[in-house]
């Protein structure tokens, strides 16, 4: 209709609506079989729903897409042109569910783990063994620190997960969950005279060369405070940031300490004996998770496995 000044006028009966995903559905499955009565079977619809998607693509793509001849339902041109582009959308989509269902399956394909050495020099490797068995396809890294430092690599997302020995206020940013809690025993060389105790105290340390884990462990104030005020019993030559180091030294008859049950297990066939400790001093282990960041299926498997394979192997020493 003419208008007075230069006012566009839309007619809107002449716009039809975008073509949606059930009209092309249907129109591949016409494609691909020939009839729309196999069509509709496919779909599980009827042939008139069919029919009547066909004609509302048609009348969204402006032509005609199929022409009967001698009984035969056949693609014009156009049809045959557009089937073409239908079925490389159609190929996407089947790639989007494969990427889909193997995300589901292995994560998106990598995680970096922070853990303590007393973890990543013991238990971690079996518990990576178990992982990649599971999540083949995954890509880990491994870091190893001190607790702070693996908890300033989870809240800085520089790491999907921490593994820590002990947690404190100045590790901001990070959730923390205790996943294992064991106490701790004395490690001595095989042959020692501690082993013919059934359990060793303070006092039974008289005298001995004492390998202490390094002042910035958490682990280490714990054991000084056992001895507190009584520094002759022991004589604290050596020291080492490593739980696994000290129990080599144990085991070249360097010296005694107080460990972490578990990482004593990995070293008894290197020459050392252990033996429960009193009172008793915990060694712990903390999941560590940054604060402002959705897990990962990685990241809540390993944590949910790790758990799970710590728990096992501490069963022996719960008390």
């Amino acid at each position: 209709m003419p208008t007075n000044d230069n006012t566009l006028v839309i007619h809107t009966e002449l716009i039809w609506p975008a073509m949606n995903f059930k009209q092309v559905e249907a129109f591949r499955a016409v494609m691909l079989s020939g009839s729309m009565t196999a069509a509709a079977e496919s779909l599980h619809t009827s042939q008139p729903n069919i029919s009547r998607l066909i004609a509302q693509l048609e009348r969204a793509s402006g032509f005609k897409l199929f022409e009967r001849v001698g009984g035969r339902l056949l693609p014009t041109d156009e049809g045959a042109a557009l089937f073409a582009d239908v079925e490389r959308a159609f190929i996407g989509l089947q790639n989007l569910e494969t990427s889909a269902q193997n995300i589901r399956r292995g994560g998106t394909g990598q995680l970096r783990i922070a853990a303590v050495p007393s973890l990543s020099l013991t238990v971690l490797p079996k518990v990576i063994q178990r992982f990649r068995q599971e999540n083949p396809e995954a890509a880990i890294s491994i870091h190893t620190s001190d607790s702070p430092m693996v908890a300033h690599w989870a809240a800085s997302q520089f790491c999907h997960v921490g593994l820590a020995s002990y947690v404190g206020e100045d590790m901001p940013g990070v959730r923390t969950r205790k996943i294992c809690d064991v106490p701790g025993v004395c490690v001595f060389p095989t042959g020692h005279r501690l082993g013919k105790l059934r359990a060793v105290k303070p006092e039974d340390l008289k005298g001995e060369e004492f390998i202490s884990l390094s002042l910035s462990d958490g682990s280490r104030a714990r054991v000084d405070r056992v001895f507190a005020g009584d520094k002759e019993y022991r004589k604290l030559n050596l020291e080492t940031p490593y739980a696994a180091t000290v129990c080599s030294l144990v085991a070249l008859g360097l010296g005694v300490s107080i460990v972490s049950p578990m990482v004593a297990l990995e070293y008894v066939h290197m020459g050392i004996e252990t033996r429960p400790f009193l009172p008793q001093i915990r060694f712990s282990t903390y999941l560590l998770l940054p604060e402002d960041r959705p897990q990962s299926l990685l990241s809540q498997r390993f944590g949910v496995l790790i758990e799970e394979m710590l728990t096992e192997a501490s069963k022996d020493w719960q008390g």
